[in-house]
């Protein structure tokens, strides 16, 4: 018995001494190191605050490793290309867009920061592209493309630590340390098992919002859809915040990115099967799982509206094409009619087309078929109503104008040279929109509109920028853009606080 109580302590001597709980007092926690997280971060310590930022994943970005651009209004790229838009102008397209279904101040400050912050990240090493459109005949120009992709975070992680910010992997926060109605820390727990203390003046939430948090997501929209990007996003910064006594601001709308072939690991077009992918931006027929055409496909390139279409459709949606398309979109000088972000080019050639349409076909995603109907039948649709749809998408084409919705003959394409392909895509999900109430200094409000001592909301944990649906028709870049603002805005207001 001696023995065995004897293990037993030394079992608990070796579990305590391999424990190695940390406490920290500082000005300041970021909880997140995404975009927004690592921008607050470097204006914390270049501000002098002594800042602990927390991350749930083993790697720092978030979302901001997929980032391919910020909107702006008035940056110096836009005023040497001679822009004309105005912030006053821009803020008004994108009340109007959400029908003013927005935190106006808070938007209203975001926009006006917005050129500024711009000027900032280049000063700060990482030196914009280029500013441009993935509209054609357009004039304004919102998208300021980094010059590659997770550039941001990286250069302010780098600038983050070399100025005295610690930055703790692997470690997510777990709850909100409350005293007297006042936010004073955060408890978090490292991939050992290890509890962390941080004791902080402010607490800023920059958790990227829930769109990896299915249920959440599906309780919310009723759609089933892909999420897509950086993982860890399930809500953990919203649920912390609605502890300490927080409210939603329209929590539910997603940033939905159209409908792509299903492939796992694979976000937009920027992987293996991205050729494939692409052909869903390319304005070509859609029709649904009886084959009937439900709306203008033009639209393609509006993602977030072409999505508000294709989610009535079921889970799966179908884009159909011929032979005599599939080899265009093969042709130096022809290629995609549209771009697909920044990783397939308007008029940039596919070169690997047929041998992936040839692999996805015995995955399940692509069918083909000698007749249209032979191609009709493998994907599950009444060969009669698809017949029906291609022969007058023909038609349309042919002469040249589209009788049922009107869609720009630049798109119209006839469906009559066998072999004929029909490839199966699902709705596909980059964030969440809206988080939790905040004012336009970003501190997070309680239900009867007063700020919650110490507790700060950022990016897609804060709400009040979005209506029903991502402007990407007015603003490109803007989920971006706010996340990098709100987080230079959120520490700008603790500066001026403590002064």
């Amino acid at each position: 018995m001696k023995k065995v109580m004897l293990a037993a302590a030394v079992a608990l001597a070796m579990t305590s001494a391999m424990a190695a709980d940390q406490t920290y007092n500082v000005d300041l926690v970021i909880v997140g190191a995404g975009a927004g997280g690592t921008v607050a971060g470097v204006s914390a310590v270049e501000g002098g605050l002594k800042t602990v930022m927390l991350e749930k994943n083993a790697f720092a970005g978030g979302a901001g490793n997929f980032m391919e651009g910020s909107f702006a209004a008035e940056s110096f790229l836009q005023k040497e290309k001679g822009v004309k838009l105005t912030k006053t102008e821009a803020f008004n397209r994108m009340a109007a867009y959400h029908h003013w279904r927005i935190n106006a101040p808070l938007v209203k400050a975001f926009v006006d920061k917005s050129a500024d912050t711009i000027q900032w990240i280049d000063d700060h090493g990482v030196h914009w592209k280029e500013v441009k459109t993935a509209w054609r005949n357009n004039d304004v120009l919102t998208w300021h493309i980094y010059p590659g992709a997770g550039s941001l975070p990286k250069a302010m992680v780098k600038t983050f630590k070399e100025k005295g910010g610690e930055l703790l992997l692997s470690t997510p926060a777990e709850k909100l340390i409350i005293k007297d109605g006042k936010v004073e820390g955060v408890v978090a727990k490292n991939n050992k098992g290890d509890t962390i203390t941080v004791h902080a003046k402010n607490v800023i939430l920059a958790t990227g919002g829930y769109n990896f948090n299915e249920k959440m997501v599906k309780e919310l929209t009723g759609i089933d859809m892909i999420p897509v990007g950086a993982p860890g996003r399930t809500g953990d910064g919203i649920r912390m915040a609605f502890e300490a006594g927080a409210v939603g601001d329209n929590i539910g709308p997603m940033m939905i990115n159209g409908a792509f072939m299903p492939a796992p690991g694979e976000a937009i077009c920027n992987g293996p099967n991205k050729e494939v992918r692409a052909l869903f931006r390319q304005g070509l027929l859609y029709v649904d799982s009886t084959g009937e055409r439900f709306f203008n496909e033009e639209l393609t390139i509006d993602w977030p509206t072409a999505s508000n279409a294709i989610a009535r459709t079921g889970e799966y949606t179908y884009i159909v094409f011929d032979e005599k398309t599939k080899k265009e979109i093969s042709t130096e000088g022809k290629g995609y009619p549209n771009p697909c972000g920044n990783f397939i080019q308007r008029h940039q050639a596919a070169t690997q087309l047929d041998k992936l349409l040839k692999e996805n076909e015995a995955k399940g995603n692509v069918f083909i078929g000698n007749t249209i109907e032979e191609a009709a039948n493998k994907a599950g649709m009444v060969p009669e109503v698809l017949r029906a749809t291609t022969e007058r998408m023909t038609k349309y084409a042919k002469q040249g104008k589209d009788e049922q919705f009107g869609k720009d003959p630049y798109y119209l394409r006839t469906i009559d040279q066998g072999p004929f392909y029909i490839v199966r895509g699902k709705l596909n999900t980059l964030t969440s929109l809206n988080g939790v109430k905040v004012n336009a200094d970003l501190q997070v409000l309680d239900k009867h509109e007063h700020p919650i001592p110490g507790l700060y909301a950022i990016g897609h944990d804060a709400g009040g920028v979005y209506g029903d649906s991502y402007d990407l028709k007015v603003g490109e870049g803007t989920a971006s853009s706010f996340a990098i603002n709100s987080g230079r805005m959120a520490v700008e207001h603790i500066l001026k606080s403590a002064k």
